[in-house]
């Protein structure tokens, strides 16, 4: 039986303080935002030494090397649901099944000293994985501009003679990095958005962080990048979408205001790259032709009852999962008549305060699979959903974790899953290993 925390007799993690003198907040002066080129060595944080920062080159260098191949109800609603060809769906009628038994394969990754990492000292709003088979590589973005990254399968030893986990942590903004993603075309250059006004990337052979593009009139939410890798489209508080071709001059950019309010999150369809949806706080998700932007040029709009933190096209390109603080997960598929159709409506707890960050649907990367996604849960967990009944395949669960793993994101490549907290820890869960049993032959 399920007990908490608190009967149980382990103290929950909580979130930083915030500093108050007499009761009141501290006013924080805002960082000045860092300009041009950042060597490793120049913006390495307090908690990574030089020889820390040495030892993270060695692991880049390692990593260039690899070469690319890449609400009324508690029940769940379904339009047409005795309609479902699973002949066209990746994995067939049992690709569900098998989706579930890998689920079931994974446990969390520990020892008897920890569960989760520490990797980046604020609250965590973006999580990836490099797409390497050998090495397993996890980046982490915070409410502070602090790009943590943990080499998963590797370890160090302390002055006390204990395993301790490599952790690199560096200062890459002055404020919230809210999304990072390595480019679909080549793998040594991974990319960030910040409140700071910039977008930059992290060059793994040059080991060091360029900008890409840099407006100080924005503050970014979020960004996709085409199949080239070549143009990035960016989302923004202001309610401007942006367009970014990293050929050009930073300063050089089109941008298009689409909505009034935030737009939360972009995102761009794999298979028809001129195909966009935003989600945005005016309670709105709405497909775009990026050919004909313009502030009256929706192809569609889906209203919703409030807010819509995120939404994002599957890897197939055929549906669309959104987020919404109406306490919703919804599927949506594109038909033949270039239209989005709401096939599935999840009941799930959505609202998660002011601590934790809000809650964005996670595809699986890979198109092979049957089509499935994780979302944080409430309950110090994460949930994982089939995208064509709508079931849940697997809840993410184990006593030791003390936090709630708001964000989360599959390996591209692996069955592995890693998720991220409000107080910086990093959980990974991976395949359980094998034992063979041993005979004994007198």
């Amino acid at each position: 039986m399920r007990k908490s925390l608190r009967i149980r007799g382990v103290q929950a993690e909580k979130p930083d303080p915030k500093w108050k003198i007499d009761g009141q907040f501290l006013k924080i002066d805002k960082k000045a935002r860092l300009e041009g080129i950042l060597a490793l060595h120049t913006i390495r944080s307090n908690r990574t030494s030089i020889d820390d920062t040495n030892q993270f080159m060695g692991i880049l260098s390692d990593l260039s090397k690899v070469k690319d191949s890449r609400q009324d109800s508690d029940e769940v609603k379904r339009s047409q649901t005795d309609e479902i060809n699973f002949d066209s769906v990746p994995g067939g009628r049992e690709g569900l099944k098998a989706i579930r038994w890998r689920c079931r394969s994974l446990s969390l990754k520990s020892t008897e000293d920890w569960s989760s990492v520490k990797v980046t000292p604020g609250r965590i709003y973006c999580l990836s994985f490099h797409p390497s088979k050998e090495k397993i590589l996890v980046t982490a973005g915070d409410k502070q501009g602090s790009l943590g990254f943990w080499n998963v399968n590797e370890s160090n030893v302390d002055s006390h003679g204990k395993d301790e986990c490599q952790t690199f942590m560096f200062e890459a903004h002055t404020s919230s990095i809210t999304c990072s993603k390595y480019s679909p075309t080549n793998s040594n250059m991974l990319y960030t958005c910040s409140y700071d006004g910039s977008i930059r990337y992290f060059d793994l052979n040059k080991a060091r962080f360029m900008e890409a593009f840099v407006n100080e009139d924005f503050t970014y939410t979020q960004f996709d990048m085409d199949p080239t890798g070549q143009i990035i489209y960016f989302s923004t508080n202001e309610g401007t979408v942006g367009i970014k071709d990293i050929r050009e001059p930073t300063s050089v950019f089109t941008g298009h205001k689409l909505h009034d309010k935030k737009v939360g999150c972009v995102s761009l369809n794999p298979k028809c790259p001129e195909l966009m949806v935003t989600a945005s706080l005016e309670r709105k998700m709405c497909l775009w032709d990026v050919r004909k932007l313009g502030p009256d040029s929706t192809i569609q709009e889906c209203t919703f009852t409030n807010a819509v933190s995120s939404a994002y096209w599957s890897p197939t390109g055929d549906k669309v999962v959104s987020t919404s603080f109406d306490n919703f997960i919804r599927v949506f598929n594109y038909d033949e008549e270039r239209k989005l159709k709401e096939r599935i409506q999840i009941p799930h707890n959505n609202q998660v305060g002011r601590w934790v960050s809000a809650f964005h649907a996670s595809w699986n990367p890979n198109p092979n699979l049957h089509p499935h996604f994780i979302v944080g849960n409430l309950k110090r967990s994460a949930d994982i959903y089939s995208a064509v009944t709508g079931d849940l395949i697997w809840n993410m669960r184990d006593e030791r974790l003390t936090a709630i793993p708001a964000i989360n994101a599959f390996h591209p490549k692996l069955n592995l899953i890693v998720g991220g907290a409000s107080n910086g820890k990093v959980v990974v869960w991976q395949e359980k290993r094998k034992v063979t049993p041993v005979i004994v032959i007198d």
